[in-house]
């Protein structure tokens, strides 16, 4: 009988246990378990946010995650985008003229309203993030090609305020109404002055709603990735349901949502319309990727 002199010598002469089964042996875990798929339960948005950036194989992980992680992530990303886009660049400006207070008394020039119709010094304008005020009572209503293309246009003319919404390059007047609709007769800079706290809690709900607007359009993108990557869900064997694969397509899109953004707030230094189908082409990438184990292990080529 061989002597060991130590129980460290003896186990690895001996080998694992009858009962030792190898790892490539051991029945598959099911979405988002393994060592390289494993997701903790209680997953910080933090977490989500560098798993979905740095690891696509572990985006199955993340879609198991209970609805309120995802919200959450939701919420996060929404909110990045609408610092990066919004808020960030409408401080900027706003900081830039001294505030609202200095921008309507030293250049902001005299406007009164008389019989419905407003009359200006000289024309005005002011651009705030994704919004812009244009102030040209030279014409009855302010000529299109004088906006310069921010998602929102509120331009005053001498009898007609218009609210325009462009996209694409297109301009769409969405409302066309008279200036008595809005300005009493007698209306002038020092009464607009007097409003400037509405101002900034007017800047505080286009910051919502820039918030609202981000996270519903990129939900409205997941279900069409989703609807893209069922079928892929579905050859793959993977036991998720359309939910999981909605939050997994929202997932996927992190990358591409950071870099289209980043490029729109840093002044558009790449074309937009490249950025975009580049985000696109990793999205559907980081789809693929999250699906390769579950795929290749029914015996098919890997994406």
């Amino acid at each position: 009988m061989k002597t060991y002199l130590d129980d460290e010598t003896r186990k690895k002469d001996e080998g694992p246990p009858s009962s030792y089964t190898p790892r490539s042996e051991m029945p598959d875990d099911g979405p988002g378990q393994g060592p390289e798929y494993d997701v903790p339960e209680k997953c910080s948005v933090i977490e989500q946010l560098r798993i979905s950036i740095m690891s696509p194989k572990q985006l199955v992980g993340l879609s198991v995650l209970k609805v309120s992680r995802f919200v959450r992530y939701v919420f996060l990303l929404g909110l990045l985008v609408t610092i990066m886009t919004y808020i960030v660049p409408a401080a900027a400006t706003i900081a830039g003229f001294g505030g609202f207070n200095k921008l309507f008394r030293e250049k902001m020039p005299d406007f009164y309203v008389k019989n419905g119709e407003m009359y200006s010094a000289e024309p005005f304008s002011v651009a705030i993030g994704d919004y812009e005020i244009i102030i040209d009572t030279s014409e009855d209503a302010v000529p299109t090609d004088k906006y310069i293309g921010k998602f929102l246009t509120i331009a005053i003319g001498k009898r007609r305020v218009q609210v325009a919404v462009s996209q694409n390059g297109l301009t769409d007047v969405a409302i066309d109404q008279k200036v008595s609709d809005y300005f009493e007769d007698g209306f002038n800079r020092e009464m607009l002055i007097n409003a400037i706290p509405g101002f900034y809690i007017a800047i505080g709900l286009m910051g919502l709603f820039s918030l609202a607007g981000v996270i519903l359009k990129y939900l409205a993108a997941s279900v069409i990735y989703m609807l893209l990557a069922w079928s892929l869900v579905k050859t793959s064997g993977l036991d998720i349901t359309r939910g999981n694969c909605f939050r997994l397509c929202f997932y996927a899109q992190t990358v591409g949502i950071l870099l289209v953004n980043i490029n729109k707030a840093l002044g558009y230094l790449l074309p937009s319309l490249l950025v975009s189908a580049v985000g696109i082409f990793l999205s559907l990438r980081y789809i693929a990727k999250s699906m390769e184990k579950y795929i290749f292990s029914k015996g098919q080529a890997p994406v």
